[in-house]
């Protein structure tokens, strides 16, 4: 006899993982404890999702990556050739592109926290250092493109990889524990206010 899946509650289970995965991570997470916080049974959740393996990376997919990369990028770039970003209009590109880059944490909160915090023993697991490592070469390009004379020793990359995992970290933690939007926004633009301050004096 066929099997009639029901929308609702695949998007029960889904929900369910979601705040499971992002409250435990990946590797902690059990099928089981998804299927309690869905209200089935774990035999049910299998008519759905063949294994946990399916089940994280139909709420977290190489194109949620991809967008989440591609509009961080496009943010740190958006700076080229800016030297003090607090003189840019409200119009400006990197404020513009800020606001996209905020907007698409806020709609995919959970699956941010997960991507970037709580993705240990999957595919993900070393997207965080990755992301922070892709936002230093970022962060050196842009100061040499307005110090061309700028030389990056062995310390100051010790201490960019120390200022981006702190700053990658804090963007997780934010999302993490605001579910208010106000309050996210608040967090974040506050740590960014303070991150770019700090960047401009670290190359100063």
């Amino acid at each position: 006899m066929a099997q009639y899946l029901k929308d609702d509650v695949q998007e029960s289970i889904t929900s369910a993982a979601l705040t499971i995965f992002a409250r435990k991570g990946y590797e902690s997470a059990t099928m089981a404890e998804i299927a309690r916080a869905a209200g089935v049974s774990t035999g049910n959740i299998y008519r759905y999702f063949a294994n946990k393996d399916a089940l994280f990376y139909g709420i977290v997919d190489d194109g949620f990556a991809r967008a989440f990369t591609l509009l961080l990028r496009r943010r740190v770039k958006a700076l080229d050739g800016v030297e003090d970003v607090r003189a840019l209009p409200p119009t400006a590109a990197y404020h513009l592109i800020s606001e996209e880059l905020l907007r698409f944490c806020i709609e995919n909160r959970l699956r941010v926290v997960i991507l970037l915090g709580r993705a240990g023993g999957s595919r993900y697991e070393r997207f965080a250092e990755e992301t922070a490592e892709r936002l230093i070469a970022l962060a050196i390009e842009h100061f040499r493109a307005l110090d061309p004379c700028l030389s990056v020793t062995e310390v100051m990359r010790f201490n960019l990889d120390q200022i981006y995992q702190g700053f990658v970290r804090t963007m997780v933690n934010a999302l993490a524990r605001f579910e208010d939007e106000d309050a996210i926004r608040e967090a974040v633009h506050g740590y960014s206010k303070y991150h770019l301050a700090g960047l401009r004096s670290f190359f100063a």
